[in-house]
């Protein structure tokens, strides 16, 4: 079965290698009441070297600061606007007009609902508004420029460890949407936050394992050999497992035909390559601000690929939402994606990092409005990343 497992992964390496931007982007969340303005935030992200941005809805004064900056946009269909999108063509078509067509030479990414889980009201409706997005691109002529795609979160997959034996736990919902991707040659989107995965199971889940700072291997992947460092591959590897068993597991009518020297021949579709559309860390708030560790462990001096590994504990007790820990995420995130992952090996991820600002009306927990790189006046938490 391992055997079975690692031949079946390794033909999906070799199926799905893509050519990617490399391309490090932010996402601009806009729920403050103390932000910048939409023209200021992108003379920000341009004096700051960011080329690309997500917005999760359209802002026409964003839109229009955005014209000539040279930065990509990955432009969000908020998700209470799906269902209506999803049964009426000229809804879809309005919204592209609006939105779309004046800014077609910087927009790359349309993205229709963010998180949507398989019991959420617009769920079943996902696939039918691409679908209509798609088809008011098609009848502007500018399909071969943007993708459309949606934004999902991990919690969709399911026996993620070790990564070669995840799933999707709900075909029915994910399926038609990997299907279109597929045929549509559109990424699927993907919102990666090992803060989250480890607040919640730091029984199992080291602090270093999710800062890109364990000194060793911390885990192997039987079925496939390779070795895991980090949680941020983890999880990524664990998606594109996933992914891998939709579209191997797609019936074999799900073909494309393409013609070679005048011969017909059949060819199946690339898998979809996987954005990750969100990744970030707080720089305070938590689910309970202090884990509380077994042992204490010493700074260490020696290095992981580029990174620094280990990191400081005082009397036991470490705690995971700090300035420190966010800059060292964010930090090692940028170094790492250049380099791919486990099974993406010198393949680099286009990656979007969450958050531009710090955002105090956002609900939930206090960490949920401490994602920002910046502070709402504009100043760098972290000092000049290197994003570019």
């Amino acid at each position: 079965m391992a055997a079975a497992t690692s031949l079946l992964i390794t033909s999906f390496i070799l199926l799905g290698l893509h050519l990617t931007e490399a391309q490090i982007g932010v996402c601009y969340g806009r729920k403050g009441n103390n932000l910048p303005s939409g023209e200021n935030t992108t003379q920000l992200y341009d004096y700051y070297g960011i080329e690309a941005m997500r917005l999760y809805e359209p802002d026409e004064t964003t839109l229009k600061a955005l014209q000539g900056a040279g930065i990509k946009l990955m432009l969000g269909v908020p998700n209470e606007e799906i269902e209506c999108m999803a049964c009426d063509q000229p809804i879809a078509d309005e919204w592209v007009q609006d939105n779309v067509v004046p800014y077609v030479e910087f927009i790359k990414y349309i993205v229709v609902g963010n998180e949507i889980h398989p019991s959420d009201q617009p769920a079943s409706s996902v696939e039918s508004a691409m679908q209509n997005i798609l088809n008011a691109l098609n009848s502007n002529n500018i399909t071969s420029d943007i993708k459309v795609s949606t934004a999902i979160d991990t919690s969709l997959i399911i026996n993620s460890y070790p990564p070669s034996n995840a799933k999707f736990k709900n075909l029915s919902y994910v399926g038609p949407i990997i299907n279109f991707l597929t045929i549509n040659e559109s990424p699927l989107l993907v919102n990666i936050q090992p803060y989250t995965t480890y607040m919640n199971d730091p029984k199992n889940i080291r602090l270093d394992f999710a800062l890109f700072t364990a000194c060793g291997i911390v885990f192997t992947d039987e079925n496939s050999g390779k070795n895991y460092q980090n949680l941020f591959d983890a999880i990524y590897d664990a998606m594109y497992v996933a992914i891998e068993k939709v579209v191997t597991n797609a019936p074999n009518d799900e073909y494309t035909y393409s013609v070679d020297n005048g011969r017909r021949h059949n060819k199946r579709h690339k898998p979809p390559r996987v954005v990750i559309s969100e990744s970030g860390w707080p720089s305070k708030g938590g689910f309970g601000e202090k884990i509380k560790m077994k042992a204490s462990r010493k700074r260490h001096h020696q290095t992981n690929g580029g990174l620094e590994c280990g990191g400081e504990l005082h009397n036991g007790v470490e705690e995971a939402a700090t300035p420190e820990n966010a800059k060292t995420y964010y930090t090692n995130l940028i170094k790492h994606v250049k380099k791919g992952t486990p099974l993406t090996l010198g393949q680099e991820i286009e990656t979007y990092l969450f958050a531009m600002f710090d955002e105090d009306q956002k609900p939930g927990d206090e960490s949920e409005r401490s994602y920002g790189l910046f502070t709402p006046d504009q100043q760098p938490k972290y000092g000049v990343l290197d994003i570019c």
